[in-house]
């Protein structure tokens, strides 16, 4: 009895259920945008945003732009899913994502992009308990597995399989043959929705009990579980609708819950469950979508409609999903339907043909709020809606159309609304201008009349086409008409007219008048065909419109609104939007201050229509391509084009409100635009940013940990933080890859490589490319936004490029040595050639000394003997004359003085004489015939014959015997000497020669200008030696030279 009346006063509640479709949009995704199939069997989204969509051929993994798919490959080197048909998707807290399929189950790595599949099935270690794995559900380390024939647990770690399933004998298993859902209970248990019923699974006691639900169901199959934030527990059967589960396990409670399903006692197939950020469940069926608000136990029934491209695909939907960002995933047989809160702020009301309780037509040309708070909106070609809400709070629709009688229209198209002080509702159509009296609104008791139409004179009206109309503070209204300029009628029903002031035939469009507007000063301005604007300052005295002083800013350009706001103005135009801060310079100058918005400023399109304020320099303008928000104080226009579902969204003139409860309506061709301003906000969902398709001259850089001549990576770009490049990647390039599935392509990209971009570069291209990088360590940096401009974290990825080894630090160096190498080698060569030509004339010098010695020998020598036969002959032919033979011995001894002297220098001039050998021994003949004359004892040490290999060239030798005889000389002249000896001591690089007498000796502190010394030192150096002169008086003299061989004979 009391669950009848529990059920009784809860159809009650739920009497109030909205049976009509709230107006929201869903966006679609199928095949066309890439899924590899439409019909959709289940939908996950990862730890990084991408969303995984199952199909019934192939998997689908999506970031908002396209749909990377995963299926069967026929390349057996690949991995790859067991089976296209996917059942169920998850991923563990490893980051591994686990597909469920129709032939076993699937782990997919992404960081190395591949597939492990489990596939063994039956009575075995390690097996599944069915093939077809229809849900996944994680719990801690384990994943477990609903089946075709059973359950079934993995652990993730090590992959250990253990299944349950009925077979005989096993009487604590039921007969679970396909596991639909499993609910993970807080208790540890798992609640199991099975084709046999409704089961409990306790893990730690390993024991299976059958729930048994008390309510006639057609048939004991289930298909959903769920368990909202409240606790209750929803149930979605195969034929029989919704059950709620609420109570403990000890003592639960099931009701049918027939109004989430919009049919006939609800029976029908419930696919899936999902709440949403507001608390609301979404039910999904075979005959489409209810959403309950608890708060308030009101439904909405979502349907497929043909002639509504917004609406689901089609009613059977399979499976509901939430995001992280709160959108709801609908999937069905027909694709994806996205509904996302951002894209709905605004709530577009729609003719629905099947419901009454919907606006009469589309296409809006009017809207008004009246006194008593109810929405008048003008069609097109239907008539008047009228919009209140009933005691309830319910939204209700009355429409008002053309007919015959004093409750219906002349005509249905309705241009303009307005309301006058005494309540009554003035409507503009071709058929006239209605004034609809309707005092008493409880009752749909109203008449309609229209005003009589004739002459101004007669006080009826000239023109039924009539724009806009306006009541002012006195009562008075005012009509822009289509030609006949602006009439104006009082309380008492008198009628006055308003012409352009210059009534020139050719200037007669200036009378048709599109809108008008009065201000706090009573002054009436109007938009003007072929003219711009006009006013009317003094509605009390002129009896003309006439051009604005000001308008050279908008002249020509239609004003399809004004706006006041105390002293300022703003004017809508075909050609953007003009802010004047002072109205009052539009009639006193040529040239007021202003600031003109435009699409560049932001604005949705140029054209602009209506003007509401909403907030402290806050307005919103309707335009022919969508709604722009406009703040003047920071001179910001915002568009919001894309977001509006109906792309392209064209509103119309004269039709926009805001209301007393500040919602504001924009009317246009696709329907009525309504939203309250307070509460629209910005998309707070950046995109999700990482790396992908890493490329090398245009080439898929591969997965590979093995060591490969040419650049791999060894994992997936997304989860490296290092790339080590090899000089030979010349051109590299990376794709941003952003995860955005709210207006993605809206979606702008920033990128810099630090080290060789000094700022961020934006781009509407997610790919970056950079070439020829110098050696060096690059870390690069991307982000993106989204539609409203909030930027990503920024991805970032660290670029190595090793120096070439011809750039490296001992690859300079081998230059350096090679060039050093080089510098000497040159020298040395160079060097070898002198020292060649030297050679040369060395050898050429000797040549021409040995000629030139033997060609003097003999020639001087004949002369010289000659000369000696002739003095000797001389000699024996006048032994008498005693003063002749003293001359002819003096010219004998001049004779062998000069020729000695001629023989020393013919052997100096022989270059075979040019060695140390030679020269020494040349020394010791002549110091032996000197010594022996002076009757003194001459002693030499033995000369080595190793002085054959020290070389003196013609002057050294020259140098040396001129040192040594003049040492000689004076040794026997100075010294009377008895003994001389001359030591020669040959060392490796020097030559030690001495000459030591026991003769008189000298002072050799005493100074000593003689020549001969002097000489013989200017000798010593000249041959690059040392000649050092030790003497004591009476204690005899020792010169010592000193002789460096190495520095000889060059």
């Amino acid at each position: 009895m009391k669950f009848v009346c529990y059920c009784t006063i809860l159809l009650l509640l739920f009497s109030e259920r909205n049976m009509a479709q709230q107006p929201i949009t869903f966006q679609h995704f199928g095949v066309g945008e890439g899924l590899s199939s439409a019909d959709v069997t289940t939908i996950f989204q990862d730890s990084r945003g991408y969303m995984w969509i199952g199909t019934g051929n192939g998997l689908n993994r999506g970031n908002g732009k396209q749909f990377t798919v995963y299926t069967v490959s026929t390349d057996s080197s690949k991995t790859s899913l067991p089976n296209a048909k996917i059942r169920s998707i998850f991923e563990d807290r490893h980051k591994s994502i686990w597909i469920g399929t129709s032939a076993g189950l699937s782990k997919y790595n992404p960081q190395l992009e591949k597939f492990t599949n489990f596939t063994e099935v039956g009575d075995c270690k390690n097996c599944l308990a069915g093939r077809i794995i229809k849900v996944i559900k994680e719990d801690g380390n384990y994943l477990w597995l609903g089946t075709n024939a059973g359950l079934s647990k993995i652990n993730t770690k090590t992959n250990e399989i253990t299944s349950w399933w009925h077979k005989e004998g096993r009487d604590n298993i039921p007969s679970i043959y396909s596991i639909i859902d499993i609910l993970l209970l807080k208790n540890g248990s798992l609640l199991l929705a099975t084709h046999e019923g409704l089961v409990v699974f306790n893990p730690k006691q390993d024991i299976f009990t059958e729930i048994t639900i008390p309510l006639k169901l057609q048939e004991k199959g289930l298909g959903a579980l769920f368990q909202d934030s409240f606790g209750t527990i929803w149930i979605g059967t195969n034929y029989d609708g919704v059950i709620q589960m609420t109570g403990d396990w000890q003592h639960p409670n099931f009701k049918h819950f027939p109004q989430l399903v919009d049919a006939e006692e609800g029976r029908t197939t419930v696919y899936d469950f999902e709440e949403d950020a507001n608390g609301r469940l979404w039910t999904s069926s075979y005959l489409g979508v209810s959403v309950l608000n608890q708060k308030n136990n009101k439904i909405n029934y979502y349907r497929s409609k043909a002639d509504s491209p917004t609406s689901i695909s089609q009613n059977p939907i399979k499976k509901i999903y939430k995001d992280a960002q709160n959108r709801m995933w609908l999937g069905s047989r027909a694709g994806i339907d996205l509904f996302d809160p951002y894209l709905n702020q605004f709530e577009i009301l729609k003719h629905d043909s099947d419901n009454a309780q919907s606006i009469s037509n589309n296409n809006t040309f009017s809207i008004l709020e009246d006194s008593k708070g109810y929405l008048w909106f003008g069609f097109m070609d239907s008539g008047i809606s009228v919009l209140w809400k009933d005691e309830n709070g319910t939204e209700q629709y009355h429409h008002i159309t053309a007919g015959i009688g004093n409750r219906h229209l002349k005509h249905n198209s309705v241009y303009a609304l307005e309301e006058d002080k005494k309540g009554n509702i003035w409507a503009s159509s071709p058929g006239g201008l209605h004034i609809l009296e309707w005092k008493d609104r409880s009752k749909f008791e109203y008449t309609i009349s229209t005003v009589p139409e004739g002459s101004i004179t007669e006080n009826k009206l000239p023109e039924r086409r009539i724009y806009e109309i306006k009541n002012d503070a006195d009562n008075k209204t005012w009509l822009a008409t289509h030609s006949a300029g602006i009439i104006a009628f009082d309380t008492h029903g008198a009628a006055q007219q308003f012409l352009f002031e210059d009534q020139n035939p050719e200037l007669s469009s200036k009378d048709f008048v599109v809108t008008l507007n009065i201000d706090a000063k009573k002054r009436v301005w109007t938009g003007n065909f072929n003219l711009g604007g006009a006013v009317i300052q003094d509605p009390t005295s002129e009896t003309s419109f006439k051009k604005i002083k000001g308008d050279a800013p908008f002249y020509l350009k239609v004003v399809n609104d004004y706006f006041f706001d105390e002293n300022e103005a703003l004017l809508t135009t075909e050609d953007g939007v003009f802010h004047f801060s002072n109205v009052e310079e539009l009639l006193t100058s040529e040239n007021p201050n202003h600031i003109k918005y435009t699409e560049e400023s932001g604005l949705s399109s140029n054209f602009t229509s209506e003007i509401i304020k909403t907030n402290t320099h806050e307005f919103w303008i309707s335009t022919v391509n969508g709604l722009t928000k406009l703040n003047t104080a920071e001179k910001k226009a915002t568009s919001f084009k894309k977001i509006l579902n109906a792309r392209d969204f064209e509103f119309n003139h004269n039709s926009a409100v805001l209301t007393t409860d500040s919602i504001a309506y924009f009317g246009g061709t696709h329907g009525i635009v309504r939203f309250k301003p307070s509460e629209i906000y910005k998309n707070p969902h950046p995109p999700r940013v990482s790396f992908s398709d890493f490329r090398i001259l245009n080439v898929p850089v591969p997965i590979s940990s093995e060591k490969t001549k040419r650049t791999s990576i060894p994992k997936n770009i997304a989860y490296i933080e290092n790339i080590i490049l090899k000089t030979s990647d010349k051109i590299i390039s990376f794709t941003i890859d952003a995860v955005n599935f709210t207006l993605p392509e809206e979606t702008r990209y920033a990128y810099k490589l630090e080290g060789f971009d000094e700022t961020w570069i934006e781009s509407e291209s997610p790919v970056i490319t950079r070439s020829n990088l110098d050696p060096g360590t690059y870390t690069l940096l991307a982000k993106a936004s989204n539609n409203d401009g909030v930027w990503s974290n920024t991805a970032s990825l660290k670029l190595e490029m090793p120096t070439p080894w011809f750039q490296s630090w001992w690859a300079y160096f081998l230059y350096f040595i090679l060039a050093i190498g080089g510098v000497y080698l040159l020298l040395k060569l160079r060097l070898q050639q002198e020292r060649r030509i030297e050679l040369a004339r060395a050898q050429e010098r000797d040549i021409f000394r040995k000629r030139s010695s033997r060609d003097f020998h003999d020639e001087a020598g004949t002369k010289i003997t000659r000369i000696a036969l002739i003095t000797e002959l001389a000699r024996i032919e006048n032994p008498k004359n005693k003063e002749l033979q003293k001359h002819l011995l003096q010219i004998d001894d001049n004779i062998q003085d000069l020729n000695n002297g001629m023989r020393d220098f013919i052997w100096t001039l022989d270059p075979s004489n040019d060695n140390a050998y030679d020269t020494l021994n040349r020394y010791t003949e002549f110091a032996g015939k000197f010594c022996e004359i002076a009757n003194i004892k001459f002693h030499s040490d033995a000369i080595s014959e190793e002085l054959k290999t020290k070389e003196l060239n013609m002057a050294e030798r020259r140098h040396l015997l001129m040192i040594l005889k003049e040492a000689t000389n004076n040794l026997v002249k100075h010294g009377n000497p008895t003994v001389v000896h001359f030591g020669v001591k040959h060392k490796p690089g020097k030559l030690v020669l001495k000459l030591k007498d026991n003769g008189n000796g000298f002072d050799t502190t005493q100074e000593n200008s003689g020549n001969g010394l002097t000489n013989m030192r200017e000798r010593a150096e000249a041959l690059g030696g040392a000649l050092k002169i030790d003497s004591k008086t009476n204690g005899g003299t020792t010169l010592t030279l000193t002789l460096e061989t190495t520095r000889l004979g060059n």
